[in-house]
């Protein structure tokens, strides 16, 4: 008998109180009487997707989810269990923002099904706040945090922000500490990313928005922005959270089960206005971003995908090596192996030899990972692997 290959499920909600002006996901401000609208989309949606495998985890991601009510949320988890033939579901996470304006239905949630909320606090000093134009306080920040343990939340991340320009070393170590004093299950820390050009898979940035990073970037430190990301990696240390992906620290057992699937190259389907998908093995496919174009697809019984793609054996095993090397504890040699036919060792001969040289790789016994040095570097690292160079080894 076969085993059962695990399945995940992303839930795009793109609806924003405000748009951050760092933000490059698919969003839109100023919707919210649609939601309704576009939870009904949603499950129309649902109704016209594969359900392969068995369903694992659920990831309502934004935008702002929890602008949701727990009535829809509890539906749209529902219909997918239906959905699916087989579900087994070990966590379903919601993205939420702390503002008071939003008032998140916390015990809804928890009774709908969701069992982890990632809270996007951000900074818990009011100046970086103001920096980032986030339109909530640091007390809101941990009055939302409080109403959500209060109603049953037993699994609470929290996402802070480092690079900010103005935040020294010891504010945000002073933002550590006041972070530490919620005891979250589990901490995300990103270095504010002002690309000026955003890539082919982020929605290009208003306006105002591009105005707004390029007057910060010219602020930016990045020497500063490491000597952050070294402090973080020793305090949360400290405090007992292990380190497992390049932003992510968790405590035992406490680790994202959803991303996690991300990083080891899971299948998941994707739903909503700009939402991926990928089989597990060479397709990935994206929906149109446009609400107005989504929900008429979508409710027109259509699938709304925008475009597909086929991954070819090289961009595969590039993926294996980029997505592998996020984890702290690296890629094995051996999984690598058996999927491609060769030691990555022997693939990569030459991007290893520079990346090692370089101090930014290291081989030990089964594993391939990044350094500390490499970790505060991993872009730079990674550039070698990519296929039309790494061939020319």
């Amino acid at each position: 008998m076969s085993a059962i290959t695990p399945h995940h499920l992303y839930v795009h909600v793109p609806f924003c109180r405000l748009v951050c002006a760092y933000c490059d996901f698919v969003t839109v401000a100023g919707h919210a009487a649609q939601i309704p609208r576009y939870v009904e989309a949603l499950l129309a949606e649902l109704g016209t997707r594969p359900a392969p495998g068995e369903l694992r985890t659920i990831y309502f991601g934004g935008g702002t989810p929890s602008l949701l009510s727990g009535n829809e949320v509890g539906m749209l988890i529902a219909a997918a269990t239906d959905r699916w033939e087989r579900s087994a579901l070990e966590e379903v996470t919601l993205e939420a923002n702390p503002s008071a304006r939003e008032a998140a239905d916390w015990e809804g949630f928890v009774a709908a099904g969701v069992t982890r909320i990632s809270l996007g606090v951000q900074s818990l000093r009011d100046p970086e706040l103001d920096a980032l134009a986030r339109g909530h306080t640091a007390a809101e920040a941990c009055a939302a945090f409080a109403a959500a343990r209060a109603a049953g939340v037993d699994n609470i991340s929290i996402d802070l922000i480092c690079g900010i320009p103005g935040q020294s070393l010891d504010d945000w170590r002073d933002g550590l500490r006041l972070a530490l004093e919620l005891e979250p299950d589990h901490v995300s820390c990103y270095a504010l990313q002002l690309a000026l050009a955003p890539d082919e898979w982020a929605a290009p940035p208003r306006p105002g928005a591009q105005r707004w990073r390029s007057r910060m970037v010219e602020r930016q430190d990045d020497e500063l922005a490491s000597d952050q990301y070294r402090l973080a990696e020793e305090v949360l240390g400290a405090a007992g959270y292990g380190h497992y992906e390049l932003s992510s620290w968790a405590l035992p057992d406490r680790e994202s089960r959803h991303n996690s699937a991300y990083w080891a190259r899971r299948a998941y389907t994707g739903i909503g206005a700009g939402a991926h998908s990928y089989d597990g093995v060479a397709e990935r496919s994206w929906n149109v971003r446009e609400l107005d174009r989504y929900l008429a697809a979508a409710e027109g019984g259509q699938r709304p995908i925008d475009g597909r793609e086929e991954l070819d054996a090289e961009t595969r095993a590039f993926e294996a090596m980029a997505l592998g090397l996020r984890r702290v504890g690296g890629l094995s040699r051996s999984e690598f192996g058996a999927e491609f036919g060769v030691d990555p060792l022997d693939r990569y001969a030459k991007a290893l030899r520079e990346t090692a040289g370089d101090e930014l790789m290291e081989v030990d016994g089964d594993r391939i990972r990044l350094t500390p040095s490499g970790r505060l570097l991993a872009s730079e690292a990674l550039v070698a692997f990519v296929p039309d160079r790494a061939s020319r080894r």
